[in-house]
């Protein structure tokens, strides 16, 4: 029975323990999956998987960061390239795994939705006013509420979510503008461009969007994976949902390319941490449906 949710948050290079865990738990998890959805690095951590391309995408970044001595290098701008080298290490990574054809034609055959989130700016707003807009209500919320997981000052502010089945892109560089597009956080990376819209990173609406799977019928349960560490008192059962967390802070930041070992080290964490989350998990996808247990849920 397909009556399962996975989401799993943003977070740049900290979602690499996600994917550990999505890995771990792969052969758990799958057969009972009826949609999945993800947001930024999130949204690629799951195409990644679901394509098969997941450990050949890792190598070439790994790869193609070598020469990345300073995440932010003025230095790039008097040569006419942007200030930061994420947005060509980013695309040139996600073609790189996506330019396989089987690669592609396995995401597209997923028999379950592959949701990602990004965000459209206020019309008339143009995108650059946006983005700083965007991402200072996303600050500024998570500064005054401590431990917030669903912030809100986005979509008050006009920020409309743009949700995209990842099986829908025809090709690979369709596939890589939409992830692009859902991770866009200048100045590290462009304003996303998809299907002719300007995009930004879906974080500013939501960076752990758990409502996305819940409209799909038959879902009965949803596991939240989170990328970096949240107060006990916001883990756990809540409702249909199971957050997860890791346990302590990530080896590595961001949005930090200078450093592949605390990349690879953030990997290794999340598959030593399967163990530690397992017995909730197993109590979760063993718990009764939603309907039974008379729990409400919100976003």
């Amino acid at each position: 029975m397909r009556d399962l949710g996975l989401t799993l948050a943003g977070g740049g290079n900290r979602t690499l323990y996600n994917l550990a865990l999505v890995e771990r738990w792969a052969t758990r998890l799958e057969p009972r999956l009826a949609a999945v959805a993800g947001v930024s690095a999130g949204a690629c951590m799951l195409c990644l998987h679901f394509s098969g391309r997941s450990k050949s995408a890792r190598e070439f970044w790994h790869l193609r960061r070598r020469p990345v001595s300073r995440n932010l290098d003025p230095g790039r701008v008097l040569r006419g390239q942007p200030i930061a080298p994420h947005g060509e290490v980013y695309r040139d990574t996600l073609l790189h795994a996506f330019e396989d054809p089987e690669a592609l034609e396995r995401l597209r055959a997923t028999p379950f939705p592959i949701l990602v989130l990004a965000a459209a700016p206020p019309s008339p707003m143009p995108p650059g006013l946006g983005t700083v807009l965007g991402f200072s209500a996303y600050a500024l919320e998570k500064s005054l509420k401590n431990g917030l997981v669903h912030p809100t000052f986005g979509r008050r502010l006009g920020f409309r979510p743009v949700i995209v089945d990842a099986r829908t892109c025809e090709s690979a560089e369709e596939l890589a503008a939409l992830i692009l597009a859902s991770s866009s956080t200048p100045p590290f990376t462009p304003i996303g461009q998809f299907r002719g819209q300007a995009l930004i990173d879906g974080g500013v609406i939501d960076n752990v969007p758990a409502w996305i799977v819940e409209d799909t019928p038959g879902i009965e349960r949803n596991l939240v994976l989170l990328s970096r560490p949240y107060p006990d008192e916001v883990l756990g059962r809540r409702g249909a949902r199971l957050y997860l967390a890791p346990t302590q802070r990530v080896p590595c930041e961001c949005w930090d390319y200078t450093r592949s070992d605390l990349a690879e080290a953030t990997y290794a964490m999340g598959l030593r941490e399967a163990a530690h989350h397992e017995p909730i998990l197993g109590r979760f996808l063993g718990r009764p449906r939603r309907a039974e247990t008379g729990a409400s849920v919100s976003a």
